[in-house]
């Protein structure tokens, strides 16, 4: 399980590898079933923003995998993927590099998403916040 502490933790190891890298993004951190437990945003940034890093995110966290991975495989014909974001109207499935999961104690609890950045930066930014936990 993702306790609160665990997601504040990555949340203040995202924001400032964000705030060094100086890249204004939006940041959510799910749990395992992708429901919100922390959500904060970065500098000035566009509002849909919070929508792709939650839907990065929740990709993440249902399969245990980066989101680009997740993308690798929608451009490859991944079927199941393709079937999970039609279940979700392709609003909380988000196959797009820039999440990872969070993983503790050797089970994945959950998962960070970022958007703002470029795809590497977002992911950069999201595995600070993870390895953080």
């Amino acid at each position: 399980m993702l306790d609160k502490e665990s997601a504040k933790r990555a949340m203040t190891a995202a924001g400032a590898k964000a705030e060094a890298m100086g890249k204004p993004v939006s940041i959510a951190i799910v749990d395992i079933a992708g429901a919100m437990v922390l959500f904060e945003r970065f500098g000035n940034i566009a509002s849909f923003t919070a929508a792709v890093a939650e839907g990065k995110a929740t990709g993440s966290a249902y399969t245990g995998r980066d989101s680009g991975m997740l993308e690798q495989m929608m451009q490859t014909g991944g079927a199941v993927f393709e079937a999970i974001a039609d279940a979700l109207d392709g609003k909380r499935f988000v196959a797009r590099q820039g999440a990872v999961p969070i993983v503790k104690d050797g089970v994945v609890v959950g998962a960070i998403g970022v958007s703002g950045g470029t795809s590497q930066e977002d992911e950069d930014i999201a595995r600070a916040g993870a390895a953080a936990v």
